[in-house]
């Protein structure tokens, strides 16, 4: 697939099926992640990828950040056990945490490019992903799910991996509106 036909079709996927996204693809994708630029060549990016135990612990935390104690409809229920648990993969992309605050700002647009890459890879595959945030993403608990530790990364997303419909195409502004050539 070419490059700028990859861009075009990469959409966010909100619906997953449960069928399964093949390990070498995304084997596939994390090489093509770990080729984003960075400044000072600092690698900030890691990705944990999640198991379907610890994915039934997150849904669990899901409930209760989103619920509490109050009772839940099956409905939400439903939805919320799809999301957490139908998506073929999840990862958790974290940024290595640093003091510096430009360095902080710089190592987050390069892990913004490593998603980027990552999604574009699993899309030139046929796949489909979500990059998602929320209190879940900063709970202590998700960090303790995850075995991640707090002190030496920042959990900056979680993201779905699988097959799903891919949504409709969304309106862009006009590239009169975003782009200027200055003499």
């Amino acid at each position: 697939m070419e490059i700028a036909e990859a861009i075009k079709k990469r959409r966010t996927i909100h619906i997953f099926s449960k069928k399964s996204v093949p390990s070498e693809v995304i084997q596939k994708s994390i090489v093509a992640a770990n080729q984003a630029p960075c400044h000072r060549r600092t690698f900030p990016w890691r990705f944990t990828n999640i198991g379907i135990k610890k994915r039934e612990l997150l849904y669990q935390l899901q409930l209760t950040l989103k619920f509490g104690d109050t009772s839940i409809d099956e409905s939400s229920l439903k939805k919320i056990k799809e999301k957490m648990l139908n998506p073929s993969h999840l990862l958790i992309a974290t940024q290595v945490c640093t003091d510096n605050q430009a360095q902080k700002l710089e190592d987050y647009a390069a892990c913004a490019c490593a998603i980027q890459n990552l999604s574009l890879s699993l899309v030139a595959d046929d796949v489909g992903c979500k990059w998602s945030t929320g209190k879940i993403t900063k709970d202590p608990n998700t960090y303790q799910i995850a075995q991640i530790n707090s002190s030496e990364e920042e959990i900056i997303g979680f993201i779905w991996i699988g097959y799903g419909n891919e949504p409709p195409l969304i309106n862009r502004p006009l590239i009169s509106t975003i782009y200027r050539e200055r003499d």
